[in-house]
């Protein structure tokens, strides 16, 4: 029996152990982190797996030119060879049997090659992969603009719902101040159960579109944490407003910056620069090729003793002058032509399609400055309207449901006045996006 109870004891430490452990999972589970847009913008294009996946392809690019490299050095090689002869011919003379070879034969050696002059192809080779490496590295950039962009917009529409949240909130409060005075009212017999009725019906309305507008953030928060990489399960707040200095652009101004900034039209220049090295390699195609082999060792089968392996070596050149290639050189110099026609091309459309993106989001841009002046007016205007319903309605001039309808007006005033806000924000991303601005 005494021996018992420390089992006991330890039984329960164990479970008591393994519940702290659960808990404290629980408690990381349900964290609450607060980021700002910096912070979501900074551990998306530092963790976000496309990032990996571009540099990967950089690296491999890197390895493919380190290898290419190995082609300026000389080959050094090891060959053993034992080979078993027979029947082994013969020649006799006076009786006496010569034997003319071995029944066996040994060759070992370290052979060495090495291409003395290939007028520089294989330097122009390890050139157009360089090319094409810088142009994967360029291409990192292109995936971190959009993917921060990306996040910039997914992080300002949850402030846009959570201010449309604080708006609704204020009129649900405001509802259910009025569905309190029509009940007293009726009760009183100052009003008519009809009163009651269609506040209770408004206010069910405000709290669908509550439960709308946060089903809404709840998903827009999930595409927020997968970008950043968080756990699904974590909690997550945004910190941030939609306020921005209002500027003033000229479209010429922004279309030069955009030709200056942007990644794609690098990335253009780079193909042609590796496609003009290819030119240069396929000029080549037909040019002579001189190398130098050399090897050492032993082997059997020389004169006097032929079973006797014996030191041995070669040393020689080689040249290989191509005469006829069937037009090889002049069909690749023809492809490369079309090649560098074909990427400057795409450079022309490249330039229109940026100068188009840039112009209609300023367009944009512009077009929600003046609506937000717009929505800013009427809430002016939807203030004063309420301000005169509540001096009417503590005379009896008009009713409870009139008066209702004045603070709506005021709460979907200010529900368009955070959308424009919002949607200036976001022309305004957009319209640094098209110029090829980094806000990362």
């Amino acid at each position: 029996m005494k021996n018992k109870v420390p089992i006991f004891n330890k039984l329960a430490l164990l479970f008591s152990f393994i519940l702290l452990l659960f808990m404290q999972q629980q408690l990381k589970a349900q964290t609450v982190e607060t980021v700002t847009l910096h912070q979501a913008i900074q551990q998306t294009v530092n963790n976000h797996p496309l990032i990996k996946e571009a540099k990967n392809k950089v690296a491999i690019a890197q390895s493919q030119t380190e290898q290419q490299k190995t082609s300026l050095l000389p080959t050094v090689a090891a060959n053993l060879s034992y080979t078993q002869v027979g029947p082994i011919p013969k020649v006799e003379f006076n009786g006496i049997s010569f034997a003319l070879g071995t029944p066996y034969n040994i060759d070992e050696n370290i052979a060495v090659d090495y291409v003395i002059y290939d007028f520089d192809r294989r330097k122009d080779m390890i050139k157009v992969l360089q090319s094409t490496e810088a142009t994967e590295a360029e291409k990192i950039n292109v995936v971190k603009n959009s993917l921060a962009y990306e996040t910039a917009k997914v992080y300002f529409s949850l402030i846009y719902l959570q201010k449309s949240i604080t708006v609704i909130n204020q009129e649900i409060s405001d509802m259910e101040e009025h569905f309190s005075v029509a009940q007293k009212r009726v009760k009183t017999g100052t009003a008519t159960g009809l009163d009651t009725l269609n506040t209770g019906v408004q206010l069910s309305v405000l709290q669908n579109q509550k439960l709308s507008i946060e089903n809404q953030w709840n998903k827009t928060a999930v595409l927020l944490k997968s970008l950043m990489g968080l756990p699904i399960q974590s909690t997550i707040n945004v910190d941030g407003n939609l306020e921005h200095s209002i500027q003033i652009y000229q479209v010429d101004t922004l279309i030069r910056r955009a030709y200056n900034l942007r990644e794609e039209l690098r990335i253009n220049n780079l193909v042609l620069n590796t496609e003009r090295l290819q030119k240069t390699l396929a000029e080549k195609t037909d040019m002579p090729v001189l190398a130098v082999h050399g090897s050492t060792g032993i082997k059997n089968g020389y004169p006097n003793n032929m079973l006797t392996p014996k030191v041995n070596y070669i040393v020689g050149l080689a040249a290989k002058i191509p005469i006829f290639d069937g037009h090889m050189r002049k069909l690749k110099i023809n492809t490369a032509n079309l090649n560098i026609e074909s990427v400057i091309d795409h450079s022309t459309v490249l330039e229109r399609n940026i100068s188009t993106e840039v112009q209609t989001a300023l367009l944009d841009y512009q077009n929600n400055k003046i609506q937000l002046k717009s929505a800013q007016q009427e809430i002016v205007q939807a203030q004063a309207a309420l301000n005169q319903a509540k001096g009417l309605y503590k005379t009896g001039a008009i009713t409870n449901t009139t008066l209702m309808d004045t603070e709506t007006a005021l709460s979907q005033a200010r529900l368009k006045y955070t959308y424009q806000k919002y949607q200036l924000t976001l022309s305004h991303y957009k319209l640094l996006e098209s110029t090829g601005q980094k806000i990362w």
